[in-house]
Order: C-alpha cells, then structure tokens, then sequence
C-alpha cells in the first residue's frame, strides 16, 4: 500500500509539472505527450521494483524455515567441513559452511558428531553445499573400547545369531576378489583413515574384521578403535576361516 501511494504521488507530480508546461508548449503536441507517458510509465516501474526489492529483504527466515540434522566429521580443509549423516535431510554428505560470525564452542575434529542448524537453500553437487547457521557438538565423550581377538568360530557365531553385523575385509581388492566371506565389505587397511566414516557411519555398530593372516586386521582393528568405534572385533586371517568363502 505505501509503494502504491508512492507511485500516485509521482503521477500526480508529473502531472503538475507537464499541465505547466503545456502552457507555453500548447496542448497540439503530440511527442510531448508520448514523452510524458514513457515518463511516467518508467517510475512507475522503477518504483514496483525498488518495493519488491525492499519487501524481500524484509522478510526474514523464519525458525521453522531452518533443516537441522546431525552428521559426524569427515574432513576439514579451509573453515568447511565434509560431514555424513544418516538423517533423511534429501542428502547423505554435505560440505558445510558457515554464516559470518557464527559461534563454534568447541575444537572441532574429525569423527565428532555435530548437530546442524541450516540454511533451506541446499545447493547441488556431490557432497551437496549447505551453509551452517549454528552448530553444537552431540557427543562429548565417547565410551572407550579395547582391542578384542575373538576365534572364528565365535566370529561365525555372530555372523549367525546377530542382526546389524558389519563384517570388514581389509585386505586389498585383487585379495578380494580371489575369495571372501560372503558379505563382506571391502576397505582395505592403508584406506581406513580416508574412507571409514563414509563407509561406516554409525559408530556404535558392530564390526568384525578380517584380513588374510591376522596382521592387517590386528592394525585395522586398533585404528577403528581410535576413530572412535566402540564394538570391533578382530577374527584374524581368512586363512584359518575354515567355513565356507565366496568370489
């Protein structure tokens, strides 16, 4: 209502100012009046946009307008963060940046688990780039787990009885594709650091691993431990698995 009041008063203004004119230039003129009317026909127009402009920049996001998740820590490179997460946000990978001045209370690192506070726009590509207006670190402590060599017999026992089992193969791919436990994940060991919070996302989840003599999987083992992951256990080498392998 305050644009349209506006735009009369620049018409009635305009109008003033060419019924003084047409005085002396007398009322016969026709490209005076064509003049008058693209004259006004422009403020009218430049006004319409400069108050479309000002209403949308008045209008604020609103609370509800905000996409919170939690993910965990991928990578940090330049003040952005590459995080995973398993919420049903329309993604599963996101580089994170941030709004100007926003509060991190806390050191962050990779493998914490952070809660989100986002801006709506998510702008397309692989991981998608999303903005942070505020985030808060989830888990501050972790439980702390210990390195466990288990048999495979007890390792077949849990593939058997127990649901949610991820059974890790860190040898390397030529290994793998020569003969493996049925399924069997591949990350080989000297992959871990870069690969394992994609590949394994959820921390708590149970993991057991296997490599071909016991060696890499003894080393694959403590390294997940100290990523964070609570339950893994080491079988050794599928050189002793005495069941049944698949290529």
């Amino acid at each position: 209502m305050r644009e349209l009041n506006r735009v009369i008063g620049l018409v009635e203004h305009w109008n003033s100012k060419w019924h003084f004119r047409n005085l002396f230039l007398g009322s016969f003129c026709p490209v005076c009046h064509r003049i008058k009317s693209c004259l006004l026909m422009v403020c009218i127009i430049l006004v319409l946009l400069a108050g479309c402009s000002q209403t949308s920049l008045e209008q604020p996001l609103e609370e509800n307008d905000y996409i919170e998740f939690v993910g965990v820590i991928v990578s940090i490179d330049n003040g952005n963060w590459v995080v995973t997460t398993t919420y049903d946000v329309g993604f599963d990978k996101a580089s994170v940046s941030f709004i100007e001045h926003v509060a991190i209370p806390f050191n962050p690192m990779v493998g914490q688990q952070i809660a989100f506070t986002i801006e709506p726009l998510i702008r397309e590509s692989y991981p998608v780039q999303v903005t942070a207006v505020k985030v808060s670190l989830v888990d501050t402590q972790r439980p702390t787990a210990t390195y466990i060599r288990i048999s495979a017999k007890e390792a077949k026992r849990i593939m058997d009885e127990e649901q949610e089992v991820i059974v890790l193969d860190v040898r390397t791919l030529s290994e793998f594709q020569q003969g493996h436990i049925e399924g069997a994940i591949l990350l080989p060991v000297d992959e871990i650091q870069d690969r394992a919070r994609a590949l394994l996302s959820d921390f708590d989840q149970k993991i057991l691993v296997y490599c071909r003599s016991g060696s890499r999987s003894a080393m694959a083992a403590r390294m997940l431990i100290e990523m964070g992951y609570t339950q893994v256990l080491d079988f050794g080498g599928i050189i002793h698995w005495p069941y049944e392998i698949v290529k």
